[in-house]
């Protein structure tokens, strides 16, 4: 049994990667700004909800992340903690804080430690440009990172400073790079409108998708696996895995959608133009590095999201 650290734990990939620790008989302590549960209550029972440690921490304040790494002398990290598309965009200085300070934090705080736990990072295929800046070609790991946003920028910034890391102190580490996660909890970003609508289908509310172009979804358990595989399997080296996923447009997306839940059909719409991220996503070196990680389609993504959707809106649990 491993003990795992998780920063940024209160959000949406982080209550799905408690859900996978505990279910493989992991400890997870989940360091935060502030101890939120609800997306936990999504997928997890309130007697596992108790059984998550957790730790106040700013992520951006690299004493106290340093201390919590030596109060819990972790055997993994998973570091999701971080600002979004949105607020990046609003105030980057704030993001910058948080997104880059807050990551190098963390890799300060793990050098510290006499044995050295392995990290996994979220990443972001935000490093990437639009499907134009490709020529509309497939992009792989080995594809030049053209961020079109602070936050993509950010994120490359932190792919580089783990290279560093590296070169200069052999520390390994994992990037995961997912563009559209999707499933219950996902509420905040802008590629949450997916997510979303399917919840304002459940609840019978009328709900607009704001883009119509492709993007490559992954369904939230898959990527939830993934951090955890590369936080207790680290690769040599620092690598910067894409996730893909099933690339389709927002139009066939709710076609799907439709399939599970009629609703869909009358409910929702989209509008708008694509992403500025590609929506060719290959994520073939991942899937090679972690071939135990099972892929999850996207009607069977879906369907599970809906089944949980259905279960909270019955409990007046669930907000679009």
């Amino acid at each position: 049994m491993a003990h795992v650290m998780v920063t940024g734990g209160c959000g949406f990939i982080g209550a799905w990667i408690l859900r996978k620790l505990l279910d493989d008989g992991h400890r997870a302590t989940v360091l935060d700004l502030e101890k939120v549960v609800r997306r936990w209550e999504m997928v997890l029972t309130p007697q596992e909800i108790a059984s998550v440690g957790y730790e106040n921490v700013r992520i951006d304040d690299p004493e106290q992340v340093k201390a919590a790494m030596a109060k819990l002398a972790p055997d993994a990290v998973i570091h999701l903690a971080g600002l979004q598309v949105p607020t990046c965009k609003a105030n980057p200085l704030l993001g910058a804080r948080v997104n880059i300070l807050g990551t190098l934090a963390v890799f300060e705080a793990v050098l510290m430690l006499p044995k050295r736990p392995g990290l996994a990072f979220a990443s972001s295929a935000a490093v990437f440009g639009s499907d134009a800046d490709y020529d509309h070609r497939t992009v792989n790991d080995a594809s030049q990172p053209l961020p079109g946003t602070h936050y993509g920028v950010y994120k490359r910034c932190n792919e580089l400073n783990a290279q560093v890391y590296w070169r200069d102190q052999r520390f390994p580490s994992v990037g995961l790079r997912p563009l559209t996660v999707y499933g219950p909890g996902r509420d905040v970003g802008m590629t949450s409108f997916p997510t979303r609508a399917l919840a304002a289908a459940v609840l019978g509310q009328k709900f607009d998708v704001p883009f119509r172009g492709a993007t490559a979804y992954t369904f939230v358990s898959e990527v939830a696996e993934y951090f955890v595989a590369g936080a207790l399997h680290p690769c040599s080296g620092a690598a910067a895995f894409t996730v893909g996923g099933d690339i389709v447009d927002v139009p066939t997306f709710l076609a799907v959608a439709a399939e599970v839940l009629p609703a869909v059909k009358d409910l929702v719409t989209c509008s708008g133009g694509d992403l500025p991220i590609t929506s060719k996503l290959d994520g073939a070196e991942l899937r090679r590095a972690y071939p135990q990680v099972k892929r999850v389609a996207l009607r069977e993504g879906i369907r599970r999201t809906v089944e949980i959707f259905k279960r909270l809106a019955q409990a007046e649990k669930l907000a679009v």
